[in-house]
């Protein structure tokens, strides 16, 4: 496929006014011509709605019905969806730049049945980011539990009907996913230096401990010898490791906190070129 891949990117929203203009937008001013966007809202009464509408001339697809939780409305948005490949992009999230799509897809290789690259964690407060990368992931024999960069990845459709989102959980969900096929034999992941989105840390959950049980019940359903214990007295005096520990959906094991501590010294301020970018104060 490669290079001739249709790609879908899906966007579940709910009261996201304020973030959403830029999500959209990233994604609708794409130079990749074979480009299908969905969103799929849970009923917003904030204006969500008409935003959304605002871009209707741009050929988006959407729907607004209440729903149950994020991943039932990713779920509904794979129902949708007919691409070959299928990308996730948050409420308060964005590519990189105008042509993310074609430098991700044009070193895509035929057989590639999940493309994961790597994006940025943006601070909302003092807009700075640092790279979160999928080196964890690439070695399965020094692997030990970690997501790769959801934000990041173009996943082939009929994955996700093979294992679609679990929606028994609320956090955790798409990393149960995302391990279902890496421990799937017959699934090629192919891993990319590529810089790909822009992952707000203000769109994650704050509950830790929640994190760490779904996480461990995820371990436990997929038989797998990792464990997640709580090491949130740790981190409660640190309040920008909590937030990257958050923010890359935790499962993280305590050997990789010190590989985080050693990553808050590249932060830097956050730029690009998009045309809607809350963060360098342009567009709406």
């Amino acid at each position: 496929m490669g290079t001739h891949s249709k790609i879908t990117i899906i966007t579940a929203s709910y009261n996201a006014a304020a973030t959403i203009e830029q999500t959209i937008s990233s994604i609708v001013h794409q130079d990749y011509s074979d480009l299908e966007y969905i969103i799929v809202d849970g009923g917003s009464i904030d204006g969500t709605v008409e935003i959304i509408k605002q871009y209707e001339p741009y050929g988006i697809k959407w729907i607004s019905e209440p729903d149950h939780g994020l991943y039932d409305a990713l779920n509904k948005g794979v129902s949708l969806a007919t691409g070959d490949y299928i990308g996730i992009i948050g409420a308060d999230d964005s590519f990189t730049d105008e042509n993310t799509i074609s430098r991700l897809i044009s070193g895509m290789e035929s057989n590639t049945d999940i493309l994961s690259g790597q994006e940025w964690l943006v601070d909302e407060v003092s807009r700075t980011q640092v790279p979160y990368t999928n080196i964890n992931a690439r070695n399965k024999e020094t692997y030990h539990g970690g997501m790769v960069p959801h934000a990041a990845m173009l996943v082939r459709r009929d994955l996700f009907r093979r294992y679609p989102f679990d929606t028994s959980y609320r956090i955790a969900a798409d990393y149960k996913f995302f391990l279902q096929c890496y421990y799937d034999e017959n699934v090629r992941i192919q891993y990319s230096d590529e810089m790909v989105a822009f992952f707000s840390l203000s769109g994650v959950s704050s509950n830790i401990e929640a994190c760490w049980a779904e996480e461990n019940r995820i371990y436990q359903e997929l038989k797998l010898p990792f464990h997640s214990p709580d090491y949130s007295h740790m981190m409660l005096p640190i309040r920008w490791l909590k937030q990257l520990l958050i923010a890359v959906r935790l499962f993280i094991p305590l050997r990789s906190i010190g590989k985080m501590i050693d990553s808050r010294l590249r932060w830097k301020k956050h730029e690009c070129s998009n045309r809607i970018c809350r963060w360098c104060d342009r567009g709406k």
